[in-house]
């Protein structure tokens, strides 16, 4: 327990430290951070379906993490084009990797190439949705609300965490009296219980970032309006996180593994540490779209 606490904390200095950094001298010190989550976390999936794919193809794989992060980044930095980027990428993964099936027709199948796709999607392609997010700035409406990319990174930084954090308190105070499973055969240590309080820890968090995000930029108007959405994307967000959790627990569930890596004492790997964060990534940033076309 210490060492996963010890972990765990040097996790968070981390982030605290490029979020700084992000704030005070410029964002792609926080794409840095992505970066660094695309090659190590491509390296473990890389590493996971080593068996089950080839040489050509994990190289293709990785090539497509380390061209891809930090291409979006600068092209959606200086020309906004940052999507138009990563879909780029993304086909001519598709073409290289399809091309093995003629070049290496002998070693290549359609499993191996589904697994490495997927290694690709999960974490690169997902991730790069986090560095598009960390360049977003507030709409011309949302602009004396500060609804840009630094609140939008502490949704899915502090959302994330409290969600997992209150899923397992609720889990382990409440599980004798509520014991039904939310998904048996993908977590069996998950319970419909947790669930609830990963919701309720969802929503507390984003309470707790509305009060002091809002605090720190000197305004609280609408907050009739602001409190809700705000609300409102924590349970998003927090649902996206549980979602995220379940879809790593199968996918170690059928590579036949308990963590992806060993690089946090504790924890695991990147990807256990970071797989409701992808998924809730997704969330916030559809729920700024949306905010920004309603509101």
């Amino acid at each position: 327990m210490k060492i996963r606490l010890l972990s765990g904390s040097c996790y968070v200095a981390i982030l605290i430290a490029f979020f700084c950094l992000k704030i005070f001298v410029h964002d792609f010190f926080f794409d840095g951070l992505i970066y660094a989550f695309a090659l190590i976390g491509t390296f473990e999936m890389l590493r996971a379906v080593k068996a089950k794919t080839t040489t050509a193809e994990r190289a293709i794989v990785y090539a497509f993490a380390t061209v891809t992060v930090p291409a979006c980044a600068l092209c959606e930095y200086y020309y906004g084009t940052g999507v138009q980027v990563v879909g780029g990428c993304l086909f001519v993964l598709a073409l290289a990797l399809l091309s093995l099936l003629v070049i290496a027709h002998e070693t290549t199948s359609l499993e191996s190439l589904g697994l490495s796709l997927l290694s690709a999607v999960y974490p690169t392609f997902l991730l790069c949705l986090l560095v598009l997010t960390n360049h977003l700035g507030a709409p011309a409406k949302l602009t004396e609300f500060a609804f840009d990319s630094r609140l939008l990174i502490l949704f899915i930084f502090v959302v994330s965490p409290c969600a997992d954090s209150i899923a397992y308190v609720f889990g382990r105070c409440f599980k004798k009296y509520f014991p039904k499973k939310m998904a048996p055969k993908l977590s069996p240590n998950k319970t419909v219980i947790g669930g609830i309080g990963g919701l309720v820890g969802g929503m507390l968090g984003a309470a707790i970032l509305y009060f002091a995000y809002n605090g720190a930029v000197g305004s609280f108007e609408k907050m009739y309006l602001w409190l809700p959405i705000y609300l409102g994307i924590g349970l998003f967000a927090a649902i996206a996180t549980a979602f995220g959790d379940l879809v790593e627990s199968c996918i170690k569930r059928k590579l036949e593994l308990k963590d992806m890596g060993k690089i946090m004492p504790g924890h695991g790997g990147v990807l256990d540490r970071i797989d409701g964060t992808l998924f809730a990534t997704v969330a916030v940033y559809l729920a700024y779209i949306l905010v920004a076309l309603v509101v």
